[in-house]
């Protein structure tokens, strides 16, 4: 386990003393915001969680307390720390600073690195409708098996499968 990994749990333990207060979900977003864009320091440890871990935080905590999750990462707030949360962390021992993003923080915290879902490439392609061309090879394939001849090719002007060839030679 890494230091800031010990941090980290600490940093967990000790909000979970905080129970009563994370059934509160303005709480519970403020602290988001502190966690998100703070660095934290106890007893000479120190993390500051990213704002996908501080999600991940705050709704564990809150599901420990019979709360269901929050949406919180980049919703705003990070880096913002409410008087009340200030006062609860110094409370539990901990100091907090905005975290200086100008530099690399060795104590910035993430989630471990995960495959995008299945799914990323087809929802951002730059199509509408990435299944647009197999319907139209099944019906393609059913006109040619029930012997009709193929749609009329939409274009521009004729020459391009939009109307009569031109004629070569005479009359």
């Amino acid at each position: 386990m890494s230091a800031t990994d010990g941090a980290e749990q600490q940093l967990i333990d000790d909000l979970a003393t905080l129970r009563d207060r994370l059934t509160d979900e303005k709480f519970s977003r403020e602290l988001y915001g502190a966690l998100a864009g703070g660095h934290l320091t106890k007893d000479g440890q120190a993390v500051a969680p990213s704002w996908g871990r501080a999600e991940e935080i705050v709704n564990q905590l809150r599901q420990q307390a019979g709360r269901e999750p929050l949406v919180l990462a980049q919703t705003g707030g990070e880096g913002e720390a409410s008087d009340l949360v200030l006062g609860e962390l110094e409370r539990l021992g901990w100091r907090w600073r905005r975290r200086d993003t100008s530099t690399h923080d060795p104590d910035h915290a993430s989630r471990p690195e995960s495959p995008p879902p299945p799914d990323a490439g087809e929802r951002q392609a730059p199509v509408s409708d990435s299944h647009a061309w197999e319907r139209e090879g099944h019906a393609e394939a059913e006109r040619a098996r029930l012997g009709h001849p193929d749609p009329p090719q939409s274009g521009p002007g004729t020459g391009a499968g939009g109307g009569e060839a031109p004629r070569v030679g005479g009359s």
